[in-house]
């Protein structure tokens, strides 16, 4: 038995404490409260973390994940219930983890390492040092981006250095596209306060690159990449910053896989990356694949959940074993179906209508058989208009056959919850 401790979590990543304990080991979990946690900013239902909290032999609250709160509570642990292994599903916790792994010599990439990954200047810098294909940038403080950028033309896109969720993030087609975007950015900072403090305050422009939007799913072991899926990720059709959907397996070709595969093991050899599980965002364009970020967790949102319907493999036990040094060995070959995570969310905003009934939603769920969703809608509720994670109604996932007949299925859903909340959804086909 191992002792396995999780810093912070997303609201999914929560079953990586069941999955701890399915496999035999003590867990503790770590959590902050008087900084942003993860947890507590994408489920506002503190239900879902007390439900979670029977899998965990230990729970501990810290004022924030900064080394003076997180390292004396790991020094009284180690003295008491040695560990073997820290770990985050997090994007707040991943750095936390990779310091406290630094300092107990437990598996994982060095704070330095894991920084050129996550950090979006730094990656691309580590890519055009080592003469990688990857977009041109450069770098702006808030005071710079007033200005504007220097030698990046139009159009390009607009992010923080270090984000999640595309918070405060733009693609900027004209000069007004980007003129609204920094006018509204102060507003839109001071109005998410929690977000705010989690996001970086500096600025990546790159060149906007045309290409169809995928995913790996990346497990690094002793410095080689394998996967483990693959997906086709769909943007909304009137503005591709906006993630609607992901359709789990790709329906790529293998070679085409293959290629991937090999321009994602340049660059972790780059990043000097020997271990982890990494979820890599990629555009597949006319001269190859061309990276667009790493994030050092697992997979977002429901997709979690809907790899283990399809494939009956748990990726939370991968991310376990991997750490604790354990062999694993995957492939994105065993799907036997095809499956899509699907952001329901207003276009445009409002209110869902007052003749909705949960009982219609409930026979669309089950027409389609879903098996699995997070929706939370009812008559009244005040929807605003989609703009990121935050501001959808919830996930469903669907099953069919093939990754296209997938991908028109939960089109097809959407035009159908359409008439019953009497808003228009966003869609990912025009």
């Amino acid at each position: 038995m191992a002792h396995v401790i999780f810093i912070d979590s997303t609201p999914t990543g929560l079953n990586a404490f069941r999955s701890a304990r399915r496999l035999g080991h003590e867990v503790t979990f770590i959590h902050p409260t008087k900084s942003s946690s993860f947890v507590s900013i994408m489920s506002k239902d503190p239900a879902k973390l007390t439900s979670q909290l029977e899998h965990v032999d230990r729970y501990i609250e810290v004022d924030t994940l900064e080394n003076e709160h997180i390292f004396p509570v790991l020094n009284a642990l180690m003295k008491k219930n040695p560990f073997d292994t820290v770990i985050s599903s997090a994007e707040t916790g991943i750095m936390a983890a990779a310091y406290a792994a630094e300092k107990w010599g437990t598996p994982y990439p060095s704070p330095h390492d894991l920084g050129n990954a996550i950090f979006k200047n730094r990656l691309r810098n580590t890519l055009k040092n080592n003469r990688i294909k990857s977009p041109d940038f450069e770098v702006l403080s808030e005071e710079e981006l007033l200005q504007g950028p220097k030698k990046i033309e139009l159009p390009f896109v607009v992010k923080p250095i270090r984000g999640f969720a595309k918070q405060f993030s733009a693609i900027c087609r004209t000069r007004s596209d980007f003129d609204s975007y920094v006018h509204n950015l102060k507003i839109d900072r001071a109005n998410s306060a929690l977000i705010d403090s989690v996001v970086s305050h500096e600025y990546i422009v790159e060149e906007y690159i045309n290409g169809t939007l995928h995913s790996a799913e990346v497990i690094v072991r002793n410095g080689k990449v394998m996967f483990y899926a693959t997906t086709t990720r769909y943007r909304a059709h009137y503005y591709d910053l906006l993630e609607l959907a992901a359709v789990m397996p790709s329906g790529l070709a293998k070679q085409t896989r293959e290629e991937m595969k090999t321009y994602l093991q340049a660059v972790f050899n780059a990043l000097n990356i020997q271990i982890g599980l990494y979820h890599v965002e990629l555009l597949l364009t006319e001269s190859g694949p061309i990276l667009v970020e790493i994030n050092a967790r697992m997979m977002g949102s429901v997709s979690p959940i809907m790899y283990q319907i399809q494939t009956g493999h748990d990726p939370f036990e991968y991310l376990i074993r991997l750490h604790l040094g354990e062999p694993v060995n995957v492939n994105d070959d065993e799907f036997t179906d095809a499956g899509i995570t699907l952001a329901v969310a207003a276009r445009y905003g409002g209110t869902v209508c007052s003749s909705f009934r949960p009982d219609q939603l409930d026979e669309l769920l089950a027409r389609y058989e879903i098996p699995h969703n997070t929706l939370n809608i009812y008559a009244g509720r005040e929807i605003g208009r989609y703009e990121g994670n935050f501001s959808i109604m919830g996930h469903v996932i669907i099953l069919a056959k093939t990754p296209d007949e997938v991908s028109k299925k939960g089109h097809r859903f959407l035009n159908e919850i359409d008439a019953l909340i009497g808003l228009e959804t966003a869609k990912y086909f025009a």
